[in-house]
């Protein structure tokens, strides 16, 4: 009898460095039984150009890599098992991890190897990207149609107020629609050659946004001078 177990998580957001990466490869590598006849890839996919590597040693030798990458999979596979991390699909920015094996015991290890050192390198925004588009956008534009109901005796917006909250959500809206590029969901840092502000800018605009959120809604319910 031929017994298939196939076991597939949606990741946290993560960020990984170069030895960072070697540390991931090493714990996929390591929950395999024999390392001999194993398939093993690192995919990088660039503008213009695809790279396929080995290893994460073949990784760190090619010279020609700059930035940040945010297209790529690593994959190992052998003897009726696999593990593979993708930082996104075709239809999905999300990350996702897919093993396959003959038993749920080996899966729910290979599972957790992965996973412990994705959550050591989740990023904080993992909450903001993980929530659909759709689903942001229409809670921030219904959230003071909603609190009037839930608040009935909170003071109408001033129109400062309501100028201020409509900025607030197109803010939002302008990082979740650019998401990918701004805040990944996945990526590898192979050199940081930017400078904070360019760096960071996008994770800065999401602390500003949140905290003039909050700052909006305390005023429209606490209003100064009443």
């Amino acid at each position: 009898m031929k017994r298939e177990v196939r076991k597939e998580v949606r990741l946290q957001a993560f960020t990984l460095s170069l030895a960072q990466l070697e540390v991931l490869w090493v714990r996929i590598l390591a929950v395999f039984d024999s390392k001999a006849d194993l398939r093993r890839t690192i995919k990088f996919a660039l503008p213009g150009e695809k790279l396929e590597f080995e290893s994460s040693t073949e990784v760190q030798q090619y010279s020609s890599l700059r930035g940040r990458i945010t297209d790529f999979s690593l994959s190992v596979e052998g003897g009726g098992r696999s593990v593979t991390v993708r930082s996104g699909g075709l239809f999905s920015s999300v990350p996702s991890l897919v093993v396959e094996g003959e038993s749920d015991i080996w899966c729910a290890g290979a599972a957790e190897a992965v996973l412990a050192v994705v959550r050591t390198n989740r990023v904080w925004y993992f909450w903001f990207v993980r929530l659909p588009l759709t689903l942001k956008f229409f809670a921030l534009s219904l959230a003071p149609t909603a609190a009037s109901w839930l608040f009935p005796k909170a003071p109408h917006m001033s129109p400062g107020l309501a100028a201020s909250w409509f900025l607030t959500v197109m803010l939002f809206g302008y990082l979740s629609f650019f998401k990918d590029k701004l805040l990944p969901s996945a990526s590898v840092v192979i050199t940081q050659e930017l400078g904070f502000v360019r760096r960071y800018g996008a994770e800065i605009g999401l602390i500003l946004g949140v905290i003039s959120l909050v700052v909006s809604v305390l005023m429209w319910l606490f209003p100064i001078g009443t």
